[in-house]
């Protein structure tokens, strides 16, 4: 009776093990047949499609290749933060004084230094100005000095085109940042010929704008050229009854954020006596107060969701002077981060460069987008943190104006990646049936029929894995 039984269970095994081969091989060829005939016979788009529940490959097309990945490359930042400096660790700013407190004096300057939190901004700046005057301060002598040195001095990372450094999304990197190191020019038409008027924000930036720009019904746009660190020219035309918004992205960070400081202590009724410069916090200085982020799950969050790139440069910065030593720097950043690539298996398949995307450096392979998101899936300690970060299909972040009203709405969590000549989307799909799978889909030259392949690659796999071998072969 045992042999009986115990040959009906090898039969079934086998039974299922070759249904489930046979249909693992059509379901990869249906796939395939998705693959633009553009990008059949080279190297331009690499597809991964895996099962997590049973570590599965449902589908490669070059697994192997390296790709640009554009902002896919938050994926492996965000995974090595959250698992090196785990999901509660904050950013700091401290606060010293060079001479102590006395007499609601604060004497020998006021020194800032700054950890590299990408989220300090204006709604910050009252609790800072309530913390020196629950000290009793009611006046700075001997200025500001600001302190960015737990950075290393380069600005923009290898990699990132010059003509990049004028756009908003690709500010130069600090220890010490505020406003994510942008600021905004508003410009109102007048009347036809006058110049417009122009209000600079965050206010007490110590920006000066020369403004050269005029009203005209002319064609024409605006554009704004730095003279030096705090002056800006603008010049150009604005149609009548118009207004335009411009987000620049500043020269010195470091300086901006001591000035907007600076602003809002004289405005909270703190007198400060004294220029904002650059410097270094003496060792004899008291800190007397640190302000912290919100912790790194939450931010982890901005960072993917709205594809927020500072966040990540900062993030990287933070990981090479955390775990390389002061001053933090990209390459000290990236040898972190392949340190912990290696540990969690992945071996190669990789460049890392940048913690944005931004750079045309950075390589990475499909297979290792899909083991990274995998080792992100299963681990307790990040898998909520990192998931919950990434845009929803149709519901919220980049991926809020894609896949409405359709079968992926909401069933897909992934980064998207945009750069030119780029198009990546890695991440999860969870099927109708209740499988999740995770996939990874980079393309370099292959233009909107990458977004295309996209679109039908997702839709398809959400109907992906309803029947189990058991249930096909009729065996119970």
């Amino acid at each position: 009776m045992r042999r009986i039984l115990f040959s009906l269970a090898a039969l079934y095994f086998f039974i299922a093990a070759s249904y489930a081969a046979t249909t693992n091989h059509v379901y990869s060829a249906k796939l395939a047949s998705l693959v633009p005939k553009e990008a059949r016979q080279n190297g331009k788009l690499g597809v991964v499609v895996k099962s997590l529940s049973t570590g599965e490959t449902l589908f490669e097309h070059n697994p192997d290749k390296l790709f640009i990945p554009a902002s896919n490359e938050k994926i492996i930042t965000s995974v090595a933060a959250l698992t090196l400096l785990k999901k509660d660790y904050k950013f700091k700013t401290e606060f010293s004084s060079g001479g102590g407190i006395s007499n609601s004096i604060l004497h020998g300057g006021l020194y800032i230094k700054g950890y590299g939190d990408p989220t300090l901004e204006s709604a910050h700046l009252g609790y800072i100005v309530f913390q020196l005057k629950k000290l009793g301060v009611r006046e700075i002598k001997g200025g500001i000095i600001v302190d960015d040195s737990y950075f290393g001095a380069k600005r923009h990372a290898k990699g990132w085109k010059e003509e990049w450094k004028d756009d908003f999304y690709s500010p130069p990197i600090s220890a010490l940042s505020f406003n994510y190191n942008v600021v905004e020019i508003k410009i109102r038409s007048s009347k036809l010929g006058n110049r417009p008027t122009v209000t600079i924000e965050p206010s007490g930036s110590g920006i000066k704008v020369t403004n050269k720009a005029v009203t005209s019904r002319k064609k024409g746009v605006l554009r704004t050229t730095w003279q030096n660190d705090e002056s800006i020219i603008l010049r150009g035309v604005i149609k009548p009854k118009a207004t335009v918004n411009l987000k620049i992205p500043v020269q010195n960070p470091t300086l901006l954020t001591g000035n907007v400081i600076k602003n809002a202590l004289r405005e909270g009724g703190i007198k400060v006596s004294g220029e904002v410069k650059r410097g270094y916090v003496p060792r004899w200085a008291a800190i007397f107060y640190t302000h912290y982020s919100a912790p790194l799950s939450s931010i982890i969050t901005e960072y993917n969701k709205n594809s927020v790139n500072i966040i990540g440069e900062n993030l990287m910065k933070t990981l090479g002077a955390t775990y390389r030593g002061v001053p933090g720097t990209w390459d000290k950043g990236a040898s972190a981060i392949s340190e912990f690539l290696s540990k969690i298996g992945v071996k190669n398949g990789y460049k890392v460069v940048d913690g944005s995307g931004l750079s045309l450096l950075n390589r990475v392979s499909p297979e290792t987008f899909t083991d990274v998101l995998s080792y992100a899936y299963k681990n307790r300690l990040i898998s909520q943190d990192f998931i919950t970060s990434l845009p929803v299909a149709g519901v919220d972040g980049t991926l809020k104006k894609r896949f409405r009203n359709s079968e992926v709405e909401g069933r897909v969590m992934a980064k998207t990646g945009y750069l030119k000549n780029v198009r990546a989307l890695s991440g999860y799909v969870y099927t109708k049936s209740g499988e999740v799978l995770v996939f990874s889909i980079l393309s370099n030259g292959l233009g909107w029929k990458a977004k295309t392949f996209q679109s039908d690659l997702l839709t398809e796999l959400v109907d992906c894995c309803s029947a189990s071998p058991s249930q096909a072969s009729g065996i119970n």
